[in-house]
């Protein structure tokens, strides 16, 4: 049986080439509008002047060798640092079970265990960061670097647990089956069997949270108290005046982020090519529909 290909009309055709121009054009537009602000302040953080103006006076590292010598700004840095990796570390653990839970189980709830893990990403963080505040503020844990870790782990659970949800989908039933035959039991199959198998989602969550943490501001001003993180410390640098060295630290951010998340599409990659049937079980999966 032999198959032909539809070739619009020339007048059609004709028609849909402008179309198609302008929305390149539009898309080509947007990413200019939203990449040149960027690419502006990191070419003024290379800029020895300290009064950002096109063209420079010079290009030097002199905002960089000051921004590392500001103590606030490098003690915000390292609480930072440690911050973040222990919400995602929190994260990705609540994450794993509870990806586990909704793959593996059918309970009463299901769906409200997930509309409760994944509503702190629909309310504004304005409306979060008071409600910690009142929340932790009647516990006394306000003030300190674990009120941010607790704010954090509860914000950014919900990306880390849909990475790693997204690697469980693809885990076939028969190998902790095949694990239960052979005499494991449920928590041997869940560390030996489950966790190794989604361990490239576990590292992409942990990083994509890593990174929500990391750059998070509003929750944090409000509930870290004399613990500030760095971008705290970098709106009160903002308030109190324009310091260039503030180019040099969004560029760093931007650097860092730019790359966690090139290493979370390094691991997602894999993961939905893998979902992905091939030509061939697409074929046997049409023919069996």
């Amino acid at each position: 049986m032999s198959t032909s290909t539809v070739v619009p009309p020339p007048k059609l055709q004709q028609q849909r080439d402008p179309l198609v121009f302008a929305g390149r054009l539009y898309i080509g537009l947007m990413f200019v509008f939203l990449l040149l602000p960027i690419t502006t302040l990191i070419v003024f953080s290379f800029q020895k002047n300290q009064y950002a103006s096109i063209p420079g006076q010079g290009w030097s590292l002199r905002w960089y060798e000051k921004l590392f010598a500001d103590g606030a700004l490098v003690a915000a840095l390292e609480n930072s640092l440690f911050i973040s990796p222990v919400a995602a570390t929190g994260a990705s653990i609540l994450g794993f079970f509870a990806a586990y839970a909704v793959h593996r189980y059918s309970f009463p709830g299901r769906g409200v265990l997930i509309g409760v893990i994944m509503l702190p990403m629909l309310i504004p963080a304005l409306i979060l960061g008071i409600a910690f505040l009142g929340l932790l503020s009647r516990f006394g844990l306000e003030g300190h670097w674990y009120s941010v870790v607790i704010a954090h782990i509860v914000l950014v659970t919900a990306p880390a647990m849909a990475i790693i949800q997204l690697r469980l989908a693809q885990m076939p039933a028969s190998l902790e089956e095949a694990a239960w035959n052979l005499g494991a039991t449920e928590w041997q199959s869940l560390t030996r069997v489950v966790l190794p198998y989604a361990m490239s989602g576990i590292a992409g969550g942990w990083l994509l949270a890593f990174t929500f943490s990391f750059d998070e501001f509003i929750i944090a001003w409000f509930v870290c108290g004399f613990t500030p993180t760095l971008p705290v410390s970098i709106y009160a640098y903002i308030v109190g005046s324009a310091d260039p060295s503030l180019n040099a630290m969004a560029t760093i951010i931007f650097a860092v982020s730019c790359l966690v998340l090139l290493a979370v599409e390094l691991l997602l990659i894999p993961m939905l090519i893998k979902g992905r049937p091939r030509k061939g079980e697409a074929a046997v999966l049409e023919a069996q529909a």
